[in-house]
């Protein structure tokens, strides 16, 4: 029978070695890695930790799990909060691990390059990379059709911010990966092998076709598996599916109707808990040489709503009605609620670290201000809960002119209708420093500041995302 096993490392050192791991210590994790991101994120719980065990903010972390004959590192990154938490009325101290991948702040890199007329831009990412220095994967087939640079390309500054550029010229995804920088095409076929995925390699419960009538994606789950990459492909096989595909009362099915056939992995997500059945990996996959169609994106004026797909047809009603109501963007209150519910739309999604709960993450005070409590939101269905959402944007009706502002109405009320230069929270002055280390991870550039800009851009990744799953 296979066991499960994991191992940690903190600063390049052994901390807690698979052996420990697997008889002394439990540990829950959630490793999200989608290239939309360009970066991934770890939400690490260690329990009964010694509090002289306390692992340092900024300590560079490794994760690796899976099981004794197939383990490897799931997380590559450093740590932006280390936490005390206790959950109420139990005994255990929990340490918790807020993660992300890449470098702590004071080793962001940058580089003073120069690139000709001619030059190919697998050369350009591949130098990026060097001047770095971090390993590259990038497949040259992909980019066999990419014109070579016509004006030749200076890069002074950012190395981050220079993928990020050419990404968008060049119709790219990159992201930090397991201390690797990832370069891939969605849509283009890979030259990698696929990985199998059927009742007989771990798959767990049935795949499920989406991304409209022409069953463009899959979304399957498997037992934890560490060999699979950003950049990788599955091949699936399942007698039976389950579909996700938009209104199938007037749009037809298209194929053959199954979710056989080799994916492009999209996106990622390792989830595990040592102590329970929980030990697994969720993959979103993308058929090659395909992309969803432009009716399938949401918006106003067509009515539907990103992340649509996550919930019921109940639920996309009111939210419409909200809105109207509102005069706001429907999509922009789901981009939030996805956002803040890690994308379950959960009505009793909780923070561990604090009261907050629910859609839109109302703390006790809020909810006392709105009539109710935390403890009573958790227990009513996500519609009825979709009330006290309304009741709360209510308050500034009028002023919410963007995703931005939406967002903002929940996060830092104070910066609604500012510009994204406005720095909300400071480092290492200020008011605000508690602030700032509670959302360290948006500091983006490392610099001691939070600006309104930095803020948003993971509701602004929210709503590329929930495109997904348009409904």
């Amino acid at each position: 029978m296979r066991e499960r096993v994991w191992s940690i490392d903190i600063n390049g050192q052994p901390y807690i070695t698979p052996q420990l791991g697997r008889r002394q210590f439990r540990i829950q994790f959630n490793i999200d890695i989608s290239p939309g991101d360009a970066i991934s994120f770890a939400d690490i719980r260690l329990y009964n930790m010694n509090k002289g065990s306390r692992i340092a903010q900024g300590s560079s972390i490794v994760l690796r799990a899976g099981y004794d004959d197939n383990m490897d590192a799931i997380f590559t990154g450093f740590v932006t909060n280390s936490l005390r938490e206790r959950e109420p009325g139990a005994p255990e101290i929990i340490s918790r691990l807020i993660c992300r991948s890449g470098q702590p702040a004071g080793d962001r890199s940058s580089a003073q390059l120069s690139f000709g007329v001619g030059t190919r831009i697998e050369e350009v990412l591949r130098a990026l990379a060097a001047a770095w220095p971090l390993p590259i994967d990038i497949d040259n087939a992909q980019f066999a059709d990419a014109k070579p640079l016509t004006s030749g390309l200076v890069v002074d500054g950012d190395i981050p911010a220079a993928l990020t550029d050419l990404a968008y010229a060049y119709k790219f995804d990159w992201m930090q990966d397991r201390g690797r920088i990832v370069i891939t095409k969605r849509n283009m076929p890979r030259t990698t092998i696929p990985v199998q995925v059927d009742q007989f390699s771990g798959m767990i419960g049935i795949p499920e076709v989406s991304r409209g009538p022409d069953g463009l994606g899959v979304f399957v789950t498997v037992q934890l598996n560490p060999a699979l990459r950003i950049n990788g492909k599955i091949n699936v096989e399942s007698e039976f599916a389950t579909f996700n595909t938009g209104n199938l009362f007037v749009s037809e099915l298209s194929g053959d109707a199954t979710a056989n056939g080799e994916y492009n992995i999209f996106a990622m997500k390792h989830s595990g808990d040592s102590h329970s059945d929980l030990w697994r990996t969720e993959i979103d996959g993308l058929r090659a040489g395909t992309t969803p169609t432009a009716t399938e994106t949401a918006t106003k004026e067509n009515g539907k709503l990103i992340w649509g797909a996550r919930v019921d047809q109940a639920f996309r009603v009111k939210v419409r009605e909200i809105a109207g109501r509102l005069s706001m963007d429907p999509n922009w209150i789901m981009a939030v609620m996805g956002f803040e519910t890690g994308y379950t739309f959960s009505p009793a999604a909780r923070n561990p670290g604090s009261t907050a709960t629910g859609l839109i993450q109302f703390i006790e005070s809020t909810a006392r201000s709105l009539g109710t409590s935390t403890a009573q939101l958790a227990r009513m269905t996500a519609v009825r809960q979709l009330d006290f959402v309304e009741s709360y944007f209510q308050q500034y009706s009028g002023r919410i002119r963007n995703l931005g502002d939406t967002y903002l109405a929940v996060l830092w009320p104070v910066a609604v209708g500012r510009p994204d230069s406005y720095v909300m929270w400071e480092r290492d002055s200020g008011p605000y420093q508690r602030e700032y280390a509670a959302n360290s991870g948006l500091d983006v550039n490392h610099n001691g500041f939070i600006t309104r800009g930095e803020a948003v851009a993971s509701v602004n990744a929210s709503y590329m995302r929930g495109q997904q799953f348009v409904r």
